[in-house]
């Protein structure tokens, strides 16, 4: 009976994974007829062989039952019969989950063949298992052996004790120096226990702090690795949590949890063995519990871990909204937004609680079952135990009253066993379920590499820039063109300026310019080559970008400005002076070593604009790239920023997005970008001198407002109709028009534009009209 039972557990084993093979196969192959018969004969044979057994034990029960003959069997034979039933019960259930399982891939097949590409991300989610998890260990393989010889040492003084234990309550009824001796034996193998479990959880914890660190590093460098798009469609929350929270999950579950695993399996395995010495029968009734556990730890883990992957996602959802409350708490507070952004947060933490409380629900559900169980097979363990202590007392076969006490200890060292198993299983899914959402950054392949490429000398550096037909959308956003038919060039040594109202497309140019995204149709030529061939890295050095808003960093004044490349301290202090910096940093009492505090909080607007500047000077740029670089300063602070800014721009090819009339004036070219759009270019006095020209619209129209400092100019619209005299009646102030060659300034036809939407982070203001009157 028993190889008969060995051959029919063999040959399921072998068709389930005959069945899982075909399975997988015939995913990638959809259209593979013979791959399919071959499943679905495995499926029947399966389903049949698990239900013939079950069917087969269940009447052989009954008919045991119905003959009476189960009375004069001994307590074995009922012992076993139960557990064939039990263990066939759970053969068949295994093949109904199998067939689930295979309706999924059905399912998955369906989905693959209407959406490749998702189906490939989300297969490779689903892959991230046990294994996937324990792989991120490999570098402290030898730290974790020598831990696991240590767990085996405090497991293995743990088993052979209860035995003792046993000898003491023996050794009782014979001497006082076999007493002494088993407490003596009794004593040093709790002492040897207690160091092994010392030596056990340093190794552990220590093996994972380091792998947690470097997978931090790891996880790091590949948020670094991603394109711009990538930011736009992910909440800085979100990805802060994936570096500390999910982190240290993993952490827990790859070191300590995964200790505490093979310590309690090697703990119950190990007193199942020993149980068995001591009474096979007794170790037989414990036996047949164990498919009920089995069975629940397979539906409460799958169920767990899903669970877990939501609850980490809201909790990112959470930090990323008190994150953004945070860094923008001026904001917040000058526009009373406190009670919105706290009930915004009370409602992500509330849905992150709602899939706390299922989680908790299922492990009190699985620990209730565990723990119902295991004591219930303590229970009958004692009875049967007590019953063959009975029969030893009366002269019968049975067992004696210490080794009935050994045998008890070991079971409540397995029922123990079984509901800390419990618990740790419970974390340990929750950890793969988080490990998810690292392993999806892990393996993201950005978009634009940052490496890789040509680089010189193989390409030529003059600065010379084309964009020829560029049509572009926001990853974003697909369906809105921001960008529809941009064709312009800069010549080496020359000054473009781009003009237009906001939204237009401006600060979208200068974006591609610098491969934060790619076109979605036409080219960037960078010093005769295509921008996607050049070495990201590279053609970022040869650039270099002073925005509206300059980011600084929460450091020193000299590391924000030598940020660009190693610099020496006279060249910091040199890019300083240029940039009218050095004096008002000299007055600091710390000099060039001030912290700046986080964004540059500590400094005004001007402040962080001129360190912006002397940063971008430091790399000695061959293109500078300027967006709106005075816009938001106050008269004082940009007349020292646009004498830094006029300095710089000596002797360099520069594209600049203007909206000061002395920068549109001594520009080599200015674009005029409307509606993702050029509709003008050409030279200042040229476009000026177009009738109904759109560059000449914006002008008259500030100056009709009267603004003598206008910092919104290029927020007008366009298209709207402007002054018909060349006079400001407000100002008395005439514009003196020459005429133009015919080749200084070309008119663009915009044709029938899509309404754009306004992408550009900056104010893309475009006049200062300064006016003698």
């Amino acid at each position: 009976m028993a190889g008969l039972s060995a051959l029919k557990t063999c040959l399921l084993i072998g068709l389930f994974m005959a069945l899982e093979h075909a399975a997988l196969k015939q995913l990638d192959q959809p259209d593979d007829l013979t791959l399919a018969r071959r499943r679905k004969t495995l499926q029947v044979v399966c389903g049949f062989l698990a239900l013939m057994w079950l069917s087969y034990t269940v009447a052989k029960g009954a008919v045991v039952l119905k003959s009476g003959s189960y009375k004069h069997m001994p307590l074995t034979f009922h012992i076993m019969l139960i557990s064939s039933f039990a263990f066939s019960l759970f053969e068949f259930v295994l093949n109904i989950l199998c067939h689930r399982f295979l309706n999924k891939l059905e399912l998955l097949r369906i989905i693959h063949k209407v959406e490749d590409t998702q189906e490939e991300e989300d297969k490779r989610k689903k892959n991230v298992g046990i294994c996937r998890v324990l792989s991120l260990a490999k570098e402290e393989t030898g730290i974790v052996v020598l831990g696991m010889i240590a767990l085996l040492g405090s497991s293995g003084t743990q088993m052979v004790s209860p035995v003792f234990f046993g000898k003491v309550i023996d050794a009782a009824r014979n001497s006082m120096n076999e007493l002494n001796e088993a407490i003596f034996i009794l004593f040093g193998i709790y002492v040897g226990g207690a160091l092994c479990s010392f030596v056990r959880s340093y190794l552990f914890t220590f093996a994972g702090q380091r792998m947690v660190a470097r997978l931090r590093t790891r996880l790091f460098e590949a948020v670094m690795a991603q394109e711009v798009a990538f930011f736009d469609e992910n909440r800085t929350g979100e990805i802060t949590n994936r570096l500390s929270n999910d982190t240290q999950v993993i952490q827990n579950a790859v070191t300590v949890n995964i200790s505490m695993l093979v310590r309690y399996a090697v703990q119950i395995l190990g007193s199942l063995v020993v149980m068995f010495v001591l009474s096979p029968a007794l170790c037989g009734v414990l036996i047949a519990s164990v498919p009920f556990v089995a069975i629940g730890a397979v539906q409460y883990g799958n169920f767990v871990k899903r669970l877990r992957k939501n609850f980490q996602d809201e909790l990112a959802s959470a930090g990323s909204t008190a994150e953004e409350a945070v860094s923008s708490v001026r904001t917040v507070r000058a526009f009373c937004g406190e009670g919105r952004m706290s009930a915004q947060y009370d409602s992500d933490v509330q849905r992150s609680f709602n899939i706390g409380r299922k989680i908790a629900l299922a492990e009190g559900a699985f620990s209730g079952l565990v723990g119902t169980v295991a004591q219930g097979a303590v229970v009958l363990v004692l009875w049967y135990g007590g019953k063959l202590v009975y029969e030893n007392l009366h002269g019968q076969t049975g067992i004696s009253v210490g080794t009935l006490t050994a045998f008890m200890l070991y079971t409540l060292n397995v029922a123990m066993g079984f509901a800390l198993l419990a618990s740790l299983y419970g974390d340990f899914m929750q950890a793969v379920g988080a490990s998810q959402r690292v392993f999806e950054l892990l393996d993201r392949q950005p978009r634009i590499p940052n490496t890789g490429g040509r680089a010189p000398p193989s390409v030529r550096m003059d600065g010379r820039v084309s964009f020829n037909d560029i049509h572009f959308c926001y990853p974003s956003r697909p369906d809105t063109p921001v960008l529809q038919g941009v064709s312009f060039s800069v010549e080496p040594g020359t000054v473009v300026a781009l003009v237009g109202p906001s939204g237009g497309g401006k600060s979208t140019i200068v974006a591609l310019l610098q491969r934060f995204y790619d076109p979605s149709a036409g080219s960037i030529i960078f010093g005769g080559t295509d921008l996607r061939e050049l070495d990201p890295q590279w053609f970022r050095q040869t650039m270099a970008v002073v925005s509206q808003e300059p980011v600084l960093f929460a450091t020193t004044i000299h590391k924000n400005i030598s940020y660009g490349r190693e610099a020496t301290f006279e060249e910091v202090v040199e890019a300083a002076k240029q940039a009218n910096a050095h004096d008002f940093i000299l007055s600091f009492e710390e000099g060039y070593e001030t912290l700046v505090g986080e964004r540059g909080v500590r400094l005004s607007g001007g402040q962080k604009q001129r360190i912006a500047i002397a940063r971008a000077l430091i790399m000695n740029p061959v293109l500078l790239l300027l967006d709106e670089a005075t816009s938001a300063l106050d008269a004082e602070s940009e007349h020292l920023v646009q004498e830094a800014i006029d300095r710089a721009m000596q002797d360099r090819t520069v594209l600049v997005i203007a909206h000061r009339l002395s920068t549109v004036r001594s520009a080599s070219q200015v674009v005029v970008v409307d509606k993702g759009q050029i509709v003008e270019r050409g030279t200042h006095d040229a476009l000026l001198a177009h009738q109904g020209g759109v560059y000449r619209r914006l002008v008259l129209r500030q100056l009709s407002a009267g603004h003598t400092s206008a910092p919104c100019a290029g927020d007008g619209d366009a298209g709207s109709d402007g002054e018909n005299g060349d006079k400001d009646e407000g100002n008395g102030a005439e514009v003196k028009v020459k005429e133009p060659s015919p080749h200084d300034a070309e008119r663009t036809d915009p044709g029938q534009s899509q309404e754009a939407v306004g992408d550009d982070e900056a104010d893309d203001d475009l006049i200062d009209l300064q006016s003698n009157g």
